[in-house]
């Protein structure tokens, strides 16, 4: 009888170790920062184009505000979600390796 229920034990450790939420969750934060970012970035580029926009010029401090931010802030973000994605799942293949 004990044997049983050290495996059922066992189970639930192995199951919450395939789903990794600690993981998922973080990547699931950086994704919406990673939006967020975009979003603001270029809500602000078309903030600052909209004088050059009303009067038919290229709207050149806009181009650069959207190109520099995303560099700066989108290209970062981007690579640290790639990375906790890859980091999750490699855990979850080492994890239904083990089971």
């Amino acid at each position: 009888m004990q044997n049983i229920g050290d495996n059922k034990r066992q189970g639930a450790e192995d199951d919450g170790m395939r789903f990794d939420p600690d993981g998922y969750l973080r990547a699931e934060r950086c994704s919406r920062a990673l939006v967020g970012t975009i979003v603001g970035v270029s809500m602000l580029a078309l903030a600052l184009a909209a004088g050059d926009i009303s009067r038919a010029d290229f709207p050149l401090m806009g181009l650069l505000v959207f190109v520099i931010g995303l560099a700066f802030g989108g290209i970062p973000l981007l690579l640290y979600h790639e990375y906790l994605l890859k980091d999750h799942a490699a855990h979850v293949a080492r994890a239904r390796l083990i089971s």
